[in-house]
């Protein structure tokens, strides 16, 4: 809040070289330096604040520029324009914001991620000026928690061949997003094809399972009854993750995080478990008699249980 009122102290010094430098930042808005690009996207964001209705216009117009990176910029400014106390520039954000929405089908990666981030960004702080469309993009939003053949590349590194999963972010930044619309936008969500996203995430890379795995206890608490009826879906990837082993030529680093993964797990089932009317979910049960609360498994479980 304090860069808002200092912007607007300031705001007669701008004026008259508000264009002068709106007209310089959208310049570099496609420079080849990610963090000059991370610059020009804060000032942008914050210029917006003395003029909504101008910036945001000028933004929204860019959003159809054939550069993928002017297309990243401008939307990733949006967060800076996000305040948690109620200001103008929200109801013109409102008005413009499906045009940004917009860029979560955009051919490029880097975009889509850009759009999810700020997106994750105005539903944790401003749900009011996006949930109405939520409906319409969640689709959009779900089909990037998917692992995509596509995005995985192989890197040759001398005799060494090396797979870089280059969709590992967009991932994270899309289950990120879930996280919070579980919080702030709950009404706007079909729960039950929620979960049926969130169990692939289960079986997705260490990052995005602990996400996931939050995800669970925050839905425990926010969605008991619909966590119960779709709970049959993620019995299995649960199990897979808990009973998972760390290859023999793993490092030390490689074991610990393993272990680290299976008791976040085991914390998500431990919530699950605390639901009311969870007994009714026999392949839960089962799971919990023939896998968590047996051999060393149960001892990790009790000593989570009883912090």
């Amino acid at each position: 809040m304090l860069d808002y009122l200092v912007l607007r102290k300031e705001k007669k010094n701008l004026t008259k070289h508000f264009d002068e430098i709106l007209k310089l930042l959208f310049e570099h808005a496609d420079h080849s330096e990610e963090g000059t690009r991370s610059i020009v996207s804060e000032c942008l964001g914050k210029l917006a604040l003395i003029q909504p209705e101008s910036v945001v216009t000028q933004l929204k117009e860019r959003t159809k520029n054939p550069s993928a990176k002017v297309r990243a910029c401008v939307v990733t400014s949006l967060k800076y324009t996000i305040f948690e106390k109620s200001l103008p520039i929200d109801k013109v954000l409102k008005e413009h914001i499906n045009a940004f929405l917009e860029l979560i089908t955009d051919k490029e990666i880097d975009v889509r991620k850009s759009i999810l981030v700020s997106l994750n960004y105005i539903a944790h702080h401003k749900s009011k000026i996006v949930s109405s469309l939520l409906p319409k993009y969640l689709p959009y939003l779900y089909g990037e928690t998917k692992i995509k053949p596509e995005l995985i590349v192989e890197i040759v590194l001398g005799p060494f061949k090396h797979k870089v999963d280059t969709g590992l972010e967009i991932r994270q930044a899309a289950f990120e997003c879930m996280y919070t619309l579980l919080d702030t936008c709950l009404t706007k969500l079909e729960i039950q094809e929620y979960m049926g996203h969130l169990a692939s995430g289960l079986c997705d890379e260490y990052d995005i399972q602990t996400l996931c795995h939050l995800i669970l206890i925050r839905l425990s608490k926010k969605a008991p009854t619909a966590l119960i009826s779709s709970l049959e879906l993620l019995v299995e990837p649960l199990r897979l993750c808990v009973t998972s082993k760390a290859k023999d030529e793993a490092v030390v680093q490689q074991v610990e995080r393993n272990n680290e993964l299976i008791r976040s797990a085991l914390r998500a089932i431990q919530a699950i478990n605390k639901v009311q009317d969870i007994e009714s979910v026999p392949k839960f049960q089962d799971f919990m008699k023939a896998t968590v609360l047996t051999g060393d498994l149960s001892k990790i479980y009790n000593d989570i249980s009883n912090q």
